[in-house]
């Protein structure tokens, strides 16, 4: 058809101008007749009063969210393999990491451990975000298309997939809990796990928002994981684990360190785990030196003791005295500038910058469309 007219690919077929055709023809007039009747019966209706009547969209905004939320939900439902690979991975890794690191004990090395183990948390925003990525640029080329027929905004289409994301967040994080915390032997008192717990949640509801944010400033899954390895790194790296903080240089350590998400992370669940935790030397971390003869272990070394941080084993020994550097867990992590009196101000923070994530969403979301229509 539109060839024979002269709007396909081809010259139009034969010497008829369909166009002039119609406007020539007692169909065309009928159409415009109607036209007319349709406008003019639209200026006699009185002014409408309904507040509701001129808005850009049809329906209130929080039955916007409700029904976005529950198709991006269902739409996760049907694709089994996203939130089956979520869970596996996370499970996978806190199983790994439990076993590798299983009910460690009190002594300093095995102090060091506890951290190292924590710090492998930090891996877990790395795969999140891989798969969030995708999922939320491809539903925001849904959401392009429809956004013509205003069923729905930009703010409901970008908290509505953070909505979804919220159970596969909190099933990750309690399977991730269960596997690692127990099994390594960590604080078992309530507000110590509690905390623990709490702070993994946050962690993974981070991820997602990191990830979403990523996802609605980039104009694909490409782009969006070249920029992946460049932020993860940079919060691996200055969070204080890998370089302590005061080893940090000066010019990242008064800004990037403070400003670094997994510094939060890493402060408040080390701390939390190493507070009053009694520390017992191995034989082999034990510092031994001799007294002068005559003298007690304490005799000698009482005031070094009294003003250090650590404990002799043997006090009233008269040789081979044993000194173990440190007494307490928080011994051991203040050299880190990590305090337990800032624990729920770093949880906080972390909320904070989540929080943070999903503001830089919603704006992108309304600004960026990355629409090539």
């Amino acid at each position: 058809m539109l060839e024979a007219i002269g709007a396909g690919s081809r010259e139009r077929i034969g010497p008829t101008d369909w166009a002039e055709l119609w406007r020539q023809s007692a169909n065309f007039a009928r159409v415009k007749q109607e036209i007319t009747e349709i406008k003019e019966d639209a200026a006699r209706q009185p002014t409408a009063t309904d507040p509701n009547a001129n808005k850009k969209y049809a329906t209130p905004f929080m039955y916007q969210l409700r029904v976005v939320s529950e198709r991006t939900l269902t739409a996760f439902w049907r694709q089994p393999d996203y939130g089956f690979t979520r869970l596996f991975t996370h499970g996978v890794i806190a199983l790994i990491t439990s076993l590798t690191f299983l009910q460690l004990g009190n002594s300093t090395q095995e102090l060091q451990y506890r951290v190292f183990s924590i710090f492998i948390a930090t891996i877990m925003p790395a795969i999140i975000i891989s798969q969030v990525e995708p999922m939320f640029i491809i539903a925001r080329m849904i959401f392009i298309r429809e956004s013509s027929s205003r069923m729905y905004s930009e703010f409901a289409f970008a908290l509505g997939q953070l909505m979804a994301e919220m159970p596969y967040s909190l099933l990750c994080a309690v399977v991730y809990f269960l596997l690692f915390y127990y099994p390594t032997g960590f604080q078992y008192a309530s507000d110590r796990a509690g905390y623990q717990f709490l702070m993994f949640l946050v962690t993974e509801v981070f991820a997602v928002t990191l990830g979403q944010m990523i996802a609605a400033l980039t104009p694909t899954v490409f782009i969006a994981g070249l920029l992946n390895p460049f932020i993860l790194v940079t919060f691996s790296l200055f969070c204080g684990v890998m370089i302590p903080k005061d080893s940090i240089p000066k010019f990242w350590r008064v800004w990037l360190y403070q400003l670094d998400p997994f510094t939060r992370l890493i402060s408040g669940m080390v701390s939390t785990e190493l507070h009053g935790l009694k520390i017992t030397c191995s034989p082999l971390e034990f510092a031994v030196f001799q007294p002068p003869q005559g003298q007690t272990c304490l005799q000698w070394a009482g005031d070094f003791v009294n003003a250090s941080v650590g404990y002799l084993d043997n006090p009233d020994a008269s040789s081979d005295c044993r000194y173990c550097p440190y007494e307490y867990g928080d011994d051991f992590y203040s050299g880190l500038g990590i305090s337990f009196d800032t624990r729920w101000r770093d949880f906080g923070i972390l909320i904070a910058f989540t929080v943070f994530n999903t503001i830089v969403t919603l704006i992108a979301s309304r600004v960026f469309k990355f629409s090539k229509r």
